[in-house]
Formats: C-alpha cells, structure tokens, sequence
C-alpha cells in the first residue's frame, strides 16, 4: 500500500501543474504540495522522463508535455461517462441538423474526442482522433481564448499562422483581437478558415476546482456554409450552451 502511495503522488502533481494558470518553477511546486524541494525534484524528474512533463525554453519552469494531453485524451474518450456524453451529442444533432463534435486541445492542434455526424447526404467527415490547427478552428481559438496569458503566449509563438483559405487569419494583431472578442463573449467562430465552405460554432465545457473554472473542452457543431451560414448558425448558440452545461456535469468526479 505504502508503494502505491508513492507511485500516486507524481500522478498528483500531474494534476497540480494541469490546473495552475502558468508553467511553474520546483520551488512553486515544492511550496503548493508540501514537500521538500529534493523530494520534488525526483518527482518531476520522474514525470519528465516518462514523457509528461516538459521544461519551457529557459529550463526553469515545468508544463504538460505532449503525452499528457494523449493521456486526457484517452481517459476522456473511454472513462465511464463516455456514453452519456455520446448520447448528449446525438441529441445536438437532432435539435441542430449538422454534425457535432466534442474536443480537447492538444500542444497546437485540437484533437476530436467524439463525434456524430448529420444525416445529410452532404457531409465533411471527421473521425475520432482528427486534430485540427488550433488557429484557424472555431474550437481551437475557443482554448486559446479561454486560456490564462502566461499559457497562451509561449504557445501561439510556436503556431505558423499559414493560410489554408482566403479567410485564414495570418497576423497575430487579427488572431489576438479575435480571441479578446471570444473571451468576451463566450463562443468561436470558423468562417470558412479552416477550409473553404465549411463553418462551425463552438462552446466551453468548463471543469469547475473550488472556486476556479477551467475550460478543459470544447462543444462544437460544423456544417457548409450553404446549409447553414454564419447569421443562422449563430441562432444555434442556445441549444449548444445547454448541452455543454449537461456535459461539463458528466466531467464531476
């Protein structure tokens, strides 16, 4: 029992560098958990070797690594409320009549957790595990708004703001006002910048600690523009709200 108690405790400060708001140094972790700075070192340096936690640029602060986000990914799409969740994006698609999507983001890229698409005979399939550019989708700007500063910066220096269409937003003053008006108002928009045609609608989930929330997915529907242009599938935002309120419930341990 002792050992497994060891083992949990670099899981639980997996969970502590997860929910703060900006990468931190040894000291600040030794200092929030309780535990002496050699001890934290061999944590941290446990987590670092298997690929969960990664130093930034200057070598002095800890962040999620990549794995780490491969980890939620899993647990996200397999843990028991996978159904449930499934089930309140069947519904969306019934109420709305285009494809909904429920994502996590992932270092740059969102990743699809789940999916259901419409019943159209025209359709743009995404599969399970699809990752998209963060920057140029409705899902991916909703994280990056929604994201404390100290997070965002260092990650949007490591985004290459390419133009995949001719709506692609390609200078960072253009993205950065975008993302002070999605904050501001609570929801993103693609207008066609990921590709041509297409348009989505996305929504936070948020995961509430105490008496700070976090927005750790993303609800989403996506339809061609011809089907559903921007003026009306903005008119969807109530009925995308709810269901992210009934998801963010499946997310309380």
């Amino acid at each position: 029992m002792n050992d497994l108690q060891g083992v949990l405790k670099p899981l639980a400060l997996l969970e502590t560098v997860a929910g703060m708001q900006h990468p931190a140094t040894l000291a600040e972790l030794a200092t929030g958990m309780s535990v002496p700075k050699p001890t934290m070192h061999r944590w941290l340096a446990s987590l670092e070797d298997a690929g969960l936690l990664q130093r930034t640029l200057d070598g002095r602060r800890y962040e999620l690594a990549p794995r780490a986000s491969q980890l939620a990914f899993a647990i996200l799409a397999n843990k028991p409320n996978g159904a449930v969740r499934h089930e309140i994006l069947r519904n969306v698609v019934r109420d709305v009549g285009e494809a909904c999507n429920l994502t996590i983001l992932d270092g740059t890229h969102v990743t699809y957790v789940d999916r259901v698409e419409s019943t159209w005979p025209l359709r743009i399939t995404f599969q399970q595990g699809s990752k998209v550019p963060a920057y140029c989708s409705a899902s991916g700007k909703l994280f990056l708004a929604m994201m404390p500063p100290a997070k965002r910066d260092p990650l949007l220096r490591q985004i290459v703001l390419e133009r995949l269409t001719e709506n692609t937003l390609t200078e960072s003053s253009a993205l950065m006002s975008e993302l002070n008006e999605i904050r501001r108002d609570g929801f993103a928009l693609d207008r066609e910048e990921f590709m041509s045609g297409l348009v989505c609608l996305a929504v936070p989930i948020y995961q509430k600690k105490g008496k700070a929330r976090s927005c750790v997915a993303a609800l989403a529907i996506q339809a061609p523009v011809t089907r559903l242009p921007l003026a009306q599938i903005q008119t969807k935002l109530p009925i995308l709200q709810k269901a992210a309120e009934t998801l963010a419930e499946t997310l309380i341990e």
